[in-house]
């Protein structure tokens, strides 16, 4: 598997270089062509320009002048020169070779240096039967076509060179960044959920890709870590209430309420469940697609009446103030249930005579709804455990619960992307959400106590 990835990251490197060298080669194609085509054409114009100049010369005597100035002359010296009269023969110009036909064509003549040679030719004839011909040794342009061919060769063999070791850095970099981000999922993979991918200080597209994947890994360690705890806390707190339902029901046909009492025990396992799954659900987000608008003033308001009798029946004493207009995105019915456990929280966990205030306030874009209490509180060491599924303080042991309450109430406002904070007073607990809030409100607070 290694070797096949590793294989890749180099075919992906080679294959940039060798489209590197390609574009390349076809640039040096095109220059080169361009350039022999625009050498070609400007030899054609000096030839077709001596012609002209020639050719408009009034009698034999002048043309001969003409031929002798321009051989003699430093800016024509690459030109030949021959003219030729109706029979063929050479009659002016140095140029040795046979008398070619009208119009352009490869000629063969005589170098005094090299001996026979080629050149490009073009011929005219004047109104008294006599040929001109001027000529251009091809010599020249092959030189220059050689030498631009050769320079091509070396450029593109050092092109070639830097794109091999281009390649091979590319892709032994490819292969030290993907064999990271394999290393570490083959550890995962093995069960060391301790392990991240290295990020590096560039910030690249492969550390960004890092990130992704460790805080993907570090919402897997925690949900794993969730289930190993809740496996373990469901294990160690269903044990007892177990133990008494089998008592209960041995004791059915016996003991005189026994069938009762079982029943009794059988619903409280089942509100455990219950409030687990719960949790569940809204841990795993599915819950947010069905979010809307709610009106958290009106909400709290409700909750607060709806929690008053029964705060007074355990001689517990309520009173709220809840500021109008403060809406969140999400939803009703987990927000009514996340303020009803934290008073619930007082009723059940403080002693008669306690005093708890619900308070709603907007403070910027966020809504804070707390529940304070002048009860026994809760020790600084435990506010963090608190929160934690079946966490139950040594105060609480003997009263009825299950340690889900706050739980459920720190999944539900994650859920909404908020925070739970636990507040320490000289006195009692406070416990405050903070949510998001879609718009705000006007007005004046709204203040209850029962």
């Amino acid at each position: 598997m290694a070797s096949v990835r590793a294989s890749a990251a180099y075919r992906i490197a080679f294959t940039c270089s060798a489209a590197f060298a390609l574009a390349i080669l076809l640039l040096g194609g095109a220059v080169y062509f361009a350039a022999d085509s625009a050498f070609r054409a400007q030899r054609d114009s000096a030839i077709q320009e001596a012609i002209v100049a020639l050719k408009s010369q009034p009698d034999l005597a002048a043309l001969r002048r003409e031929v002798s100035e321009r051989e003699a002359s430093a800016s024509t010296e690459a030109l030949g020169f021959a003219v030729f009269d109706r029979a063929g023969r050479r009659i002016a110009g140095s140029m040795v070779t046979s008398r070619p036909p009208l119009g352009w064509s490869t000629i063969v003549f005589r170098d005094p240096a090299e001996g026979e040679d080629s050149a490009h030719a073009l011929a005219v004839a004047r109104d008294d039967g006599s040929r001109i011909v001027v000529a251009a040794d091809s010599e020249t342009i092959e030189v220059i076509d050689a030498t631009i061919l050769e320079l091509f060769s070396v450029a593109f063999v050092a092109v070639l060179l830097v794109g091999l070791c281009g390649a091979l850095l590319l892709g032994s970099y490819l292969r030290r960044r993907l064999g990271a981000i394999s290393r570490t999922a083959r550890a995962v993979v093995a069960g060391d959920l301790a392990q991240r991918v290295p990020i590096g200080a560039a910030d690249d597209e492969f550390d960004q890709v890092g990130h992704a994947l460790n805080t993907m890994l570090d919402r897997i360690a925690h949900l794993m870590e969730n289930l190993r705890q809740v496996s373990s806390d469901v294990a160690h707190d269903l044990r007892t209430p177990l133990l008494r339902l089998r008592n209960r029901l041995e004791q059915v046909g016996t003991v005189e309420g026994a069938a009762e009492k079982a029943i009794e025990q059988g619903d409280a396992l089942l509100a455990l469940f219950t409030a687990i799954l719960r949790i569940s659900e809204v841990e795993g987000g599915a819950l947010v697609q069905s979010f809307a608008p709610v009106d958290l003033s009106l909400l709290a308001t409700d909750v607060a009446e709806s929690y008053a009798p029964a705060m007074a029946d355990s001689d517990h004493a309520l009173s709220w103030s809840i500021e109008p207009g403060i809406c969140v995105l999400g939803h009703r019915e987990l927000l009514a249930q996340a303020i009803g456990n934290l008073l619930d929280n007082v009723r059940v966990h403080t002693g008669q005579g306690t005093a708890a205030r619900l308070i709603l306030a907007g403070i910027g874009t966020v809504a804070q709804v707390t529940v304070v209490d002048d009860g026994p509180g809760v020790p600084a060491a435990d506010h963090e455990r608190i929160l934690q599924r079946f966490a139950r303080t040594e105060a609480s042991r003997t009263k009825a619960g299950n340690g889900l309450g706050l739980s459920l109430v720190a999944a539900i406002t994650a859920a909404h992307g908020g925070t739970v904070a636990i507040a320490p007073g000289t006195v009692g607990l406070g416990v405050t959400l903070a949510l998001p809030r879609s718009h705000s409100g006007g007005g004046y607070a709204q203040v209850g106590k029962l």
